[in-house]
């Protein structure tokens, strides 16, 4: 599968979020065919825009708009947090009332008001943990929907993301989850995976497609076989698993799998990785009193020329996984360069 690299290649410091501003942005990048982000109406437009600028064209590329799975998760994690909170308080208050019933047991005092209040507050914590289980279920459930491939090692689509969704979103109601409802409710949400199915179309054979997903599945994010299987159905279902997983393919095969797997590896569901970005940023505004458009493009500039040291991108920065042609990939020396020979050489290609 060919590494990709995260290369920061547009950063502004402006307080313009508007659809024009985001349609200068955008423009530039004639090639591009998706955008994530999050809800903004402002960059929803600017993308808009785009898209029906290149619709007039005579062999426009197309661009989508996807809602990026980062910020759903975010506001969903801060709407559990609240019930989190109150079940615990009621689980706390419980216990103290418990003990209030030992002490008066203890010092020989009428507890039978004190064990009333006791179970009042018992059932109080078991209400309370019953939403609570109820709406982190629900959760758990269109996360599974938001996946790439779902816990069953299938392939996810759009009609069956749907479904599970609308089936969670039975228990995620009320005046708190209605940010994140409107999130899961918009058809953007789910864009990625339209996008996933019409990449994986380069592979024609829907069982074939599958059977590549599934290995690919199993090698990176399945089950392990941890503990010994107890039924006969486990055991055989562990064996067909590992055949997947370790069967040698032929060179075709071979060839096959790295399509669809390249497909897998670079679907991007979420903005998570430039909210990455915007925290290393933050922590130079903290050295820095005074964050200038210049310091701005001299750290976009050192950041896709560093070289990445760990993982299957090691040794290579995101100038150079991009493609881009240059004498150096050298902070430094490129920083020696003439402004004008550098701008040419950097920002044209």
């Amino acid at each position: 599968m060919e590494p990709t690299s995260l290369a920061l290649l547009a950063c502004d410091r402006t307080d313009d979020r508007s659809a024009a501003a985001w349609q200068k942005v955008l423009q530039p990048f004639a090639s591009l065919e998706f955008v994530v982000s999050d809800a903004a109406k402002g960059i929803a437009a600017g993308v808009q825009a785009v898209a029906a600028s290149r619709a007039e064209q005579t062999s426009p590329v197309p661009l989508t708009h996807g809602l990026d799975v980062f910020h759903t998760a975010q506001e969903a994690q801060r709407v559990l947090a609240g019930p989190w909170r109150r079940a615990e308080s009621a689980w706390e208050g419980a216990q103290a009332a418990d003990r209030e019933v030992a002490a008066d047991k203890r010092q020989g005092r009428d507890s039978r008001g004190a064990a009333q209040r006791a179970r009042r507050a018992w059932t109080r914590a078991e209400q309370a943990l019953a939403v609570v289980d109820r709406q982190e279920t629900a959760w758990q459930q269109v996360r599974a929907a938001l996946a790439v491939i779902g816990a069953d090692g299938r392939l996810n689509e759009r009609a069956r993301a749907e479904a599970q969704i609308r089936a969670a979103l039975v228990d995620l109601h009320g005046l708190p989850w209605q940010k994140a409802r409107n999130y899961l409710s918009d058809p953007r949400c789910l864009a990625f995976l339209d996008r996933l199915q019409q990449r994986l179309a380069a592979e024609p054979d829907e069982a074939q497609r599958a059977g590549w997903a599934r290995r690919w599945w199993l090698r990176h994010h399945g089950p392990t076989a941890a503990g010994a299987a107890t039924t006969v159905v486990e055991q055989v279902g562990r064996l067909v698993d590992e055949v997947i997983r370790q069967r040698a393919l032929s060179t075709a095969e071979q060839a096959a799998y790295e399509k669809v797997a390249a497909v897998l590896g670079t679907t991007v569901r979420a903005s998570s990785a430039v909210e990455g970005i915007n925290s290393v940023l933050r922590m130079q505004q903290c050295r820095h009193r005074r964050m200038t458009q210049g310091m701005l493009d001299l750290k976009r500039l050192y950041w896709n020329c560093r070289r990445l040291p760990t993982g299957t991108r090691r040794k290579h920065c995101p100038y150079e996984l991009l493609g881009l042609k240059l004498p150096t990939f050298d902070f430094w020396t490129l920083l020696q360069n003439a402004p004008p020979k550098r701008e040419q050489t950097v920002s044209t290609q």
